[in-house]
């Protein structure tokens, strides 16, 4: 099944439901209050974040590989900018478009040469000083496939049906400093049926 087709399918089965934040993004508040530029949600599914987001008055592009998952952005996040792409193969925004990019469990579908030139791309689009703010699975996280699967590549398995990434510390510092000053903390969301595992994860460029 092509990506595009599955995430469709994902979202038809899953979505259409008003999008609910867990206010992860409350300690960076300062800061995303601070910006005067749209703030990009990278791989924004059904609009979790983008709704917290325009909640604070915050212009919003709304960006994800599903159109089914930008319709439920367009009904429940009306303020939001919607736009369908296929990060993986590059940004359509100028250099220095953005203070702030949110990146919320949509990092860690991806080989390594194709994360590696994600993060560049995060990079170019960001200002200097600007920030990425992302949470992606860790390798504890068990009760979503880590560790199972097929193996592809250290730590990223082909598991129900797509591609994984579960992200170490290590990993995590190896990747985003490609972005810049890399903290990485632990954390848990309760979104699921069962607790899911991540590392959050905040890369300060330094141009």
């Amino acid at each position: 099944m092509a990506f595009e087709e599955y995430w469709n399918e994902s979202h038809k089965k899953y979505g259409g439901a008003q999008p609910k934040f867990d206010n992860w993004l409350d300690k960076y508040l300062n800061r995303i209050e601070a910006t005067t530029l749209p703030i990009l949600d990278l791989g924004c599914g059904t609009g979790n974040d983008s709704l917290y987001l325009t909640s604070h008055n915050k212009k919003v592009i709304a960006c994800d590989y599903s159109s089914v998952a930008l319709e439920d952005v367009k009904k429940f996040v009306p303020n939001a900018v919607t736009l369908q792409i296929d990060f993986s193969k590059g940004l359509p925004f100028n250099d220095n478009s953005f203070d702030i990019i949110v990146a919320d469990l949509s990092l860690h579908y991806f080989d390594s040469n194709t994360t590696i030139n994600i993060m560049k791309e995060v990079k170019r689009v960001l200002t200097a000083h600007g920030i990425l703010l992302a949470r992606v699975n860790s390798l504890n996280d068990i009760n979503y496939g880590a560790g199972l699967g097929e193996k592809i590549e250290d730590n990223y398995y082909y598991v129900d049906g797509y591609n994984k990434r579960f992200f170490t510390f290590e990993d995590a510092q190896r990747f985003f400093s490609i972005v810049g000053k890399v903290t990485v903390t632990s954390a848990q969301m309760l979104r699921y049926s069962k607790p899911k595992e991540l590392l959050e994860i905040s890369a300060i460029v330094n141009k």
